[in-house]
């Protein structure tokens, strides 16, 4: 009987399969409509997670991933940013990415691109964790039924979330680190359950030492336990013991960063808050600029509506936890001088529940009502499709104009043994610590002499900003290596890349419009004789 017994467990596995996959497939409640979305999102966040090479912003490259590089000795604490120096920075999530990566690297799998990818996956994965619990805890809280049936398909509409998930930001880790907080800490009042305190105090903690601004939304979440939930007193000092012991333990883990004993989040308030310096450096904004700069992205339509469903959200919902953590943590961002569209992606995962609770009925001001009947209309088919399209090119497609992480990853696949190349644009490619070649150097020619003089020495390399060969490299023998831009190969395009480039330039020089900066990295082999390869039809002068 036991040569049958596996055989059996195995068909039965395999049917159990095969009703939840059906199940899956055809369950028309909120709950069914709510697990199909999550699954849609996990399959794009892991695809964007694999082609989502470069970043956002570039602290999250340089503050987070060039720390953790830092103590696993692929890069010297020299090459780090100011911030390093200044000790303005928490090691909180570098830590946390060590442990991942160094387990990887004792493993053989040394790659700095491959572990950039699993880090990618696994905060993409947390963060998909973090949004099925918040995602469930209002399905439980809405008490309407189509309520409950319009957050669950409105959910996989809002096309941002998987280019957020995967990022190694600390925006993206706050984001997860309090929304989890925030379930376990209604959960735990409502149930008066001083463990449940404890672990949402512990995740504030996290939340805050990945970045330090979520201290206006731990600030809010005590508020609503205190005033609204009206949680005993020992269930709030609860809280606040267990957020600040991961604050205690993150002092030990910036003494294991920096070396020396240090406590960043005063240096980071003196530095950006009281001194200025990110308001002076990097420039201000009024206080209303997070109404025009979150819309400013390539998920326009749908980020402009959640800005609008935001305030309303908070007019309509003034008992609700999350108008008491919105609410300090936007005001906070309003009145900080130095402003800029990231620093509201704390809140990426709450503003999924923004539309439900700025639109639906059975709330204040039932004049917000009329926008309901609207959902299933074609200007809200317009939104939600276009952020869908965003979605699914930002999922394959690494966009970025700054970067250039394409070019350092083949410079670091290709050349492990150290790069020596020449250039005559302003600067040469600086590359990512982390990821440079070593040896690494990148010279500057001044004119046709200097290359002659080069190449009577034999080959080098040459890096241009443009896809083109420069001018001033005609003649010789070229073969182009690789380019930043996709279709430098195609017959033409190169030069219709640098033709765009150059009048760019002529309007960010000449006129009020400032568009940005553009830079195509290409790499070619040069050698002395006669080459056929044409020079480039202009170059860009951006000064």
């Amino acid at each position: 009987m036991a040569l049958f017994a596996a055989p059996v467990r195995g068909l039965a596995r395999a049917e159990a399969c095969k009703a939840h996959w059906h199940l899956l497939r055809t369950d028309k409640s909120p709950e069914g409509i709510l697990r199909r979305s999550l699954l849609l999102l996990l399959v794009i966040t892991a695809v964007t997670a694999w082609f989502s090479e470069t970043f956002f912003f570039p602290d999250e490259h340089f503050q987070i991933l060039e720390f953790m590089a830092m103590k696993l000795g692929l890069t010297s604490a020299a090459d780090l940013p100011w911030e390093f120096g200044a000790k303005a920075r928490p090691f909180f999530q570098p830590f946390l990415y060590f442990l991942i990566a160094k387990p990887l690297t004792l493993l053989g799998i040394g790659d700095a691109f491959d572990l950039m990818f699993v880090l990618r996956l696994v905060t993409g994965a947390f963060s998909l964790v973090a949004l099925a619990v918040f995602a469930r805890f209002l399905l439980d809280d809405f008490k309407r039924q189509d309520e409950r049936f319009a957050f669950a398909k409105m959910l996989p509409f809002m096309g941002f979330l998987p280019y957020l998930f995967v990022r190694t930001a600390s925006e993206t880790a706050a984001a997860a680190f309090f929304t989890l907080a925030l379930v376990v800490a209604v959960r735990g009042a409502r149930a008066g359950s001083a463990r449940r305190l404890v672990w949402a105090g512990l995740l504030c903690g996290a939340a805050f030492e990945c970045r330090y601004q979520a201290a206006f939304l731990v600030l809010g979440l005590l508020a609503w336990l205190a005033f609204e939930a009206r949680a005993r007193w020992t269930l709030l000092l609860s809280f606040c013991a267990a957020g600040l012991s991961v604050v205690a333990l993150s002092a030990l883990i910036d003494r294991w960063g920096y070396g020396v004993w240090c406590f960043p989040p005063w240096t980071y308030i003196n530095v950006n808050i009281i001194q200025g310096v990110a308001a002076k450096v990097f420039g201000s904004a009024p206080w209303f600029a997070y109404f025009y700069l979150e819309p400013g992205t390539i998920f326009a339509p749908i980020t402009a509506m959640l800005m609008i469903a935001m305030v309303i959200a908070c007019l309509r919902n003034p008992h609700h936890i999350i108008t008491w953590v919105t609410v300090p943590f936007f005001l906070a961002h309003c009145l900080i001088g130095h402003k800029e569209e990231r620093f509201l992606f704390p809140l990426a995962i709450l503003a999924v529940s923004y539309p439900v609770l700025a639109f639906a009925p059975g709330r204040p001001l039932p004049v917000f009502e009329q926008v309901w009947a609207w959902r299933h209309s074609i200007a809200a088919k317009i939104v939600g499709w276009s952020a869908v399209a965003a979605m699914l090119f930002l999922a394959v497609y690494p966009f970025g104009i700054r970067p250039h992480m394409r070019m350092a990853k083949y410079l670091y696949r290709h050349f492990p043994t150290g790069f020596h190349a020449y250039s005559f644009d302003e600067e040469g490619f600086d590359n990512y610590p982390m990821l440079r070649p070593k040896p690494y150097q990148v010279d500057i020619l001044f004119d046709r002499e200097d290359l002659q003089t080069q190449l009577a020495k034999g080959p080098i390399y040459l890096l241009s900003d443009t896809p083109s060969l420069p001018a001033l490299a005609q003649g010789a023998r070229a073969q182009m290596l690789y380019s930043d831009f996709l279709f430098a190969g195609v017959p033409g395009a190169a030069n219709w890349a640098t033709k765009v480039m150059c009048g760019y330039a002529d309007l960010k020089r000449t006129t009020p419009i400032h568009p940005p900066r553009l830079k195509f990295l290409t790499l070619y082999r040069l050698e002395a004789g006669q080459g056929a390869v044409a020079a480039a039809p202009c170059t860009p002068v951006w000064h």
